[in-house]
């Protein structure tokens, strides 16, 4: 081989081999390279700023400055256990100690780089665990698990500390990365960019009502005592980034003998491959009810049966959403401070939110909100 024919290829080599590398950087985890999303850092360098690591979506939401559930409790998150939450075990099953945990990359891999079983998923995120106990999901049935989605920058970072998963750029995962063509119909035409496919598709949200929760002040610790499962309802809210209506969900609390409720949006892991008839949103009973009324009744305490009666189907969250929309909350009847959750010790304690927050959302427009009352759209 010539001289001239050998620095070809050696150039031609380096060039080959650079663009394997920023390849596989983009590929990593299976994010994908953009303006937005850069060539990430290996896992352990950017592992300090990721949601796993800092645990700052929960302060975000809580801290007083944000309108949180810390402005009744008057409590600083860093004096809580919240942000040391943690399952039992690590991976590989070893018992965690609570008072010298620290996350790491134990907590979900056995060996560096090892693929996450779902199952190790489940252990923190318990909502979806109850999603998948009581709702299909057409991704599920397919078999796919929670990392045919979510990519290693997503998990272990990209060297910016977020501030919540919701924050632009913090999720990589869309329904449109792989249906990127829609099926035309008159569903997708009409709705197109304006409504999130989660609002006709995903089935249902799951909520516990309501937290109780209540502080030692010589221990630093809350106890916390959680209510019912509800399953049967989603709220539609506008999403604060994109402005598409999407499904959003409640965080319901009581600190004392005070209220709150936090409305922001969620994607449900329940999903299904035909989305919902018409009259599941338009001019529904609770649409019917606010037009008559201005309220819409999420939750009751049935004083007769003493038991809180759920909220059911497609819940709009209407512009004069504080007033319009209205709660009863309960309280934890035994001993809060034993351990063991008793579901017949539960009654009512109020009615009404003495704190409402909304965060990375918005609520319906008045238009939206006229299009939903209009009886055509629903036939």
């Amino acid at each position: 081989m010539s001289k001239s024919k050998r620095m070809l290829f050696r150039s031609w080599r380096s060039a080959a081999l650079g663009l394997a590398v920023i390849g596989l950087a983009c590929v990593w985890g299976g994010s994908t390279c953009t303006p937005e999303h850069p060539v990430p850092p290996f896992p352990q360098q950017a592992w300090p700023t990721s949601l796993h690591a800092t645990r700052r979506g929960k302060a975000t939401f809580y801290n007083a400055e944000n309108g949180g559930f810390g402005t009744l409790t008057g409590i600083a998150i860093e004096d809580l256990w919240c942000q040391d939450c943690h399952a039992n075990t690590r991976a590989d099953g070893t018992p965690i100690d609570s008072s010298t945990y620290r996350p790491d990359c134990s907590d979900c891999h056995i060996t560096p780089g090892d693929a996450v079983a779902e199952i190790i998923c489940l252990k923190c995120h318990d909502r979806r665990r109850i999603e998948r106990n009581r709702f299909t999901d057409v991704h599920r049935d397919q078999g796919m698990t929670c990392m045919d989605c979510h990519t290693t920058r997503e998990m272990c970072g990209d060297g910016t500390p977020y501030p919540s998963m919701m924050e632009p750029g913090a999720m990589d995962v869309t329904c449109e990365g792989c249906h990127a063509d829609r099926p035309d119909n008159t569903s997708h035409s009409v709705h197109a960019s304006r409504v999130h496919c989660s609002s006709c598709h995903a089935q249902a949200v799951v909520v516990c009502y309501n937290c109780h929760f209540q502080q030692d002040p010589g221990a630093g610790r809350p106890t916390t005592h959680v209510g019912p499962v509800m399953r049967e309802f989603t709220f539609l809210a506008r999403h604060a980034t994109t402005g598409q209506v999407h499904t959003a969900t409640m965080v319901p609390a009581v600190w004392e003998d005070s209220s709150f409720v936090l409305i922001t949006p969620y994607a449900s892991h329940t999903i299904t491959a035909k989305g919902r008839p018409c009259d599941a949103c338009h001019y529904n009973q609770t649409v019917r009810k606010y037009a008559e009324t201005g309220r819409i009744t999420v939750t009751r305490w049935d004083a007769d049966e003493s038991q809180l009666i759920q909220p059911r189907g497609v819940i709009p969250v209407p512009p004069d959403w504080r007033q319009a929309m209205q709660f009863d909350f309960i309280e934890y009847l035994r001993n809060p401070d034993l351990p063991e959750d008793d579901p017949g010790q539960w009654g009512f304690l109020k009615s009404g939110a003495d704190l409402m927050q909304m965060m990375y959302a918005e609520p319906l427009t008045v238009e939206q909100m006229d299009r939903l009352e209009v009886q055509r759209y629903r036939d």
